[in-house]
């Protein structure tokens, strides 16, 4: 980023009420006539062989979870008696505790223990962009038994992406998708809880989810913006990493970063 585009970029990073603005005025019609939501997961892979994740590897435990679990402890948060209402609890008090902001430039790592320690319980200046939200959010999941990892959906065009995370309810024996830089998760008409392909297929059926718990940084504003420009455009290639290891998590530089270059899989925990 050249020094006049930081200069400009640098309200949307420390006001709240101008990157609200900044949300609001985007062109979410104009933006989906030219990239319109399909089916192009092969798009955002570096190699269109690649097999699927590994998902013992992708959701495994590592010391890092144990260190997450100590120091916030997250077991006394996700004390509900099913998985879905965990997610909810842990899903919540991450909301509650750190900001959202697409715009955020500050260079952190990967690694969750320094994601909160930046963010947690601090004021916007120190709001989280999506990638950070969706990876510490989901290892907090993994740190509670939770089977979860994140998720980049990008569109095919524009090229602008964002990340959710996907969680395992073994009461519902199906993957589930939860936004927690919105705070929220998604359903059909009949309250059933929806997984992102699931998202995906009501786009293109010219229907859309319900969005349950949307929490734009303490508000309910741009639910429309959210659900065109922040859903619908970026739903059309999905992809996660290969792996939760700490392997490339202590990189700040985004190029040096683990990839998201894995394909979803379709298996079901053991």
């Amino acid at each position: 980023m050249n020094i006049k585009a930081l200069i400009k970029s640098l309200p949307l990073q420390t006001n709240p009420k101008k990157y609200e603005q900044f949300v609001r005025e985007l062109d979410y019609v104009k933006m989906l006539e030219k990239d319109p939501v399909e089916i192009r997961d092969k798009y955002y892979l570096e190699n269109e062989n690649l097999v699927e994740t590994d998902l013992a590897h992708t959701s495994a435990t590592y010391e890092l979870h144990n260190k997450l679990n100590e120091r916030y402890k997250l077991s006394e948060i996700a004390t509900a008696d099913t998985d879905f209402e965990k997610v909810i609890q842990v899903l919540n008090w991450l909301t509650q505790n750190t900001f959202y902001n697409g715009a955020q430039l500050h260079p952190l790592t990967d690694n969750t223990l320094d994601i909160l320690k930046y963010a947690f319980g601090k004021s916007f200046k120190k709001a989280l962009c999506c990638r950070l939200k969706a990876i510490s959010f989901a290892d907090c999941l993994v740190a509670v038994g939770i089977k979860a990892y994140p998720v980049c959906m990008c569109s095919t065009v524009l090229k602008n992406c964002h990340f959710i995370c996907r969680a395992y309810i073994s009461e519902l024996d199906k993957w589930c998708a939860f936004d927690p830089s919105f705070g929220c998760w998604f359903a059909d008409k009949s309250g059933k809880p929806l997984d992102v392909f699931e998202i995906r297929e009501m786009f293109l059926q010219d229907d859309e989810p319900i969005v349950n718990g949307y929490n734009f940084n303490g508000t309910t504003e741009c639910l429309d913006v959210y659900i065109n420009a922040f859903l619908k455009m970026c739903i059309s290639n999905l992809s996660t990493w290969r792996d939760n290891s700490m392997d490339r998590r202590d990189k700040k530089k985004l190029s040096n970063k683990k990839k998201f270059n894995g394909k979803i899989s379709s298996e079901k925990p053991v």
